[in-house]
C-alpha cells in the first residue's frame, strides 16, 4: 500500500514513516492539509494516516476536505486521536475517517489495523477496475477517459505544457467482423490496445471511446511529436497479425486511421480537442484509409 502520513511534526511523521516502510508499505508525506489534497491529488495514495490536528486545522477537517476531493479512487483514512479523547468518535467518522487510532500509536495495532484496511482498499480498487475499464481490452472506458481527459486539461492549463490528443478507428472493420466472425474482431481491437501500450509512455492515457474507436491523451507533448507517435502506431499495426478465431493457425493484418490534434491556449474542456481530433479521422478515412491526418491548427 502507498501511505501518505499527514502531521506537522517532523520528528514525528519522519519516524511514522520509517515504521510503515518496516512494515512493507510505500510511505510519503504531508506536513499541512493543503499539501496533503495536493498529494492526493497528483499521487496514487490508498491510505491517509491523518494527525488529530495538523498545525492549525483540525484533522477532522482534513478528512472531510479529502474525502469531498476525491473522485473515482477512494481513500481510506485513519485519524490519529489523542488517548485522552472519548466523545468525539461520530464526528470523527461523520467528517470522512474510516476509522481512528489512538496516541501514542501501538505498532502491533497499527500493523494489523493497516492489514485489515488494504483489504478494503484492494476490494475498492477491483470495483473501481469494474467501473472504469473497458471489460474486452482493460483500456480506460469511454467514461473514466473523459474524467482523466478533463484533468489533463487542468493540469496543462496550470503549467503551460502542450497537451496533445490521438484518435484512432480500424479500417473496415465491419468486413473484419462479416468475413471472420465477431471473436476476430475483438482481438483486432484487443491487438491495437496491445500496441499501443507497448508504444506510448506511462503518463499517457488510452481509452476505448466505442466500437473500433481508441483515443490516447498525451501530456507535455507538442503535436509534432504526437504525429511521430501516430506514425509509428500506425506501421506496428499494420504489421501486426490477428490469429483468425477457428482458422486452423491462419492470421489477418488490418490497418488504422488517425486524426492528431492539441489542446490550444484559451481551451478549458477536452471535446473540442476531440472534436478535430475526429475530424482529422475522417479526412484519413476519406483520404485512403492507413494514414496519419493532423489538424491543420494543430
Amino acid at each position: 500500500m502507498r501511505i501518505l502520513v499527514v502531521d506537522d511534526s517532523r520528528m514525528a511523521r519522519t519516524v511514522l514513516c520509517q515504521q510503515l516502510e518496516g512494515f512493507g508499505h510505500q510511505a510519503t508525506f504531508a506536513e499541512s492539509g493543503q499539501m496533503a489534497l495536493t498529494r492526493c491529488r497528483d499521487e496514487p495514495i490508498d491510505i491517509a494516516l491523518v494527525d488529530f490536528r495538523v498545525g492549525e486545522t483540525e484533522g477532522v477537517e482534513v478528512c472531510w476536505h479529502l474525502r469531498a476531493a476525491q473522485r473515482e479512487r477512494h481513500l481510506y483514512l485513519m485519524l490519529m486521536i489523542p488517548g485522552s479523547i472519548t466523545n468525539q468518535f461520530f464526528e470523527v467518522v461523520e467528517n470522512g475517517a474510516d476509522e481512528f487510532l489512538r496516541k501514542p500509536l501501538d505498532l502491533t495495532w497499527l500493523r494489523a489495523r493497516l492489514l485489515a484496511a488494504s483489504r478494503v482498499v484492494d476490494m475498492q480498487r477491483q470495483l473501481e477496475r469494474l467501473a472504469t475499464t473497458d471489460s474486452l481490452t482493460g483500456a480506460l472506458n469511454r467514461g473514466r477517459f473523459m474524467a482523466r481527459a478533463a484533468d489533463e486539461v487542468a493540469r496543462a492549463q496550470r503549467s503551460g505544457q502542450p497537451l496533445s490528443a490521438i484518435m484512432l478507428d480500424i479500417d473496415h472493420f465491419k468486413k473484419v467482423n462479416d468475413t471472420y466472425g465477431h471473436a476476430t474482431g475483438d482481438e483486432a481491437i484487443r491487438s491495437v490496445v496491445r500496441v499501443c501500450r507497448s508504444l506510448v509512455r506511462g503518463a499517457d492515457v488510452l481509452g476505448r471511446l466505442g466500437g473500433e474507436e481508441f483515443a490516447i491523451l498525451l501530456p507535455e507533448t507538442p503535436p509534432q511529436g504526437a504525429a511521430l507517435l501516430a506514425e509509428r502506431l500506425r506501421r506496428a499495426l499494420a504489421e501486426t497479425d490477428v490469429r483468425i478465431a477457428n482458422g486452423a493457425g491462419s492470421v489477418l493484418t488490418f490497418t488504422v486511421s488517425i486524426g492528431v490534434s492539441a489542446l490550444r491556449p484559451a481551451e478549458t474542456s477536452i471535446a473540442a480537442v476531440l472534436a478535430r481530433a475526429d475530424e482529422a479521422l475522417y479526412r484519413a478515412k476519406n483520404g485512403g484509409r492507413n494514414r496519419v491526418v493532423c489538424d491543420a491548427a494543430s
